[in-house]
């Protein structure tokens, strides 16, 4: 696949989270995928301590589908090239339910971050994310922890 079509690939993953669309997402994912979030703070909320497969995944996005009401990822840029797309997004949504143990807070969230996708003959089949968790918490009403 070019670099063009596997950038829109994953520009078609993230407008597939943000409408709920978990049969498309499903679809979109290889069979061998696989998914790694830094610090893993996320993931472990959702139950996963290492690198998620596909269906753990998807349990991860409806988790936060809960929390999080009118989620958006705005694509700010893409650099590709080969099988990778480096995707600097930022992310949107408003904390509509207990996430964290935080009762919702009803506060717009607005979180910087990246993900890097390796995309093969147009599945997705590794997914790295590196997002601004602290901000996210500070947003929601979490104190930052003086360490």
């Amino acid at each position: 696949m070019s670099i063009d079509v596997n950038k829109e690939t994953v520009r078609e993953l993230f407008e597939a989270m943000d409408n709920g669309n978990y049969s498309e997402l499903r679809a979109m994912l290889a069979p061998n995928f696989v998914c790694r979030l830094a610090g893993n703070v996320v993931a472990r909320l959702a139950g996963n301590d290492d690198a998620m497969d596909s269906v753990a995944f998807l349990d991860l996005l409806k988790m936060l589908e809960t929390s999080f009401a009118d989620s958006r990822h705005i694509i700010e840029s893409q650099v590709a090239e080969g099988e990778e797309v480096v995707t600097r997004i930022v992310w949107t949504a408003i904390h509509v339910a207990e996430f964290n143990g935080i009762a919702a807070s009803h506060n717009p969230v607005t979180v910087e971050a990246m993900a890097t996708d390796r995309v093969i003959n147009g599945k997705i089949v590794e997914h790295w994310g590196l997002s601004d968790l602290m901000t996210l918490m500070m947003q929601i009403g979490e104190e930052p922890s003086r360490a």
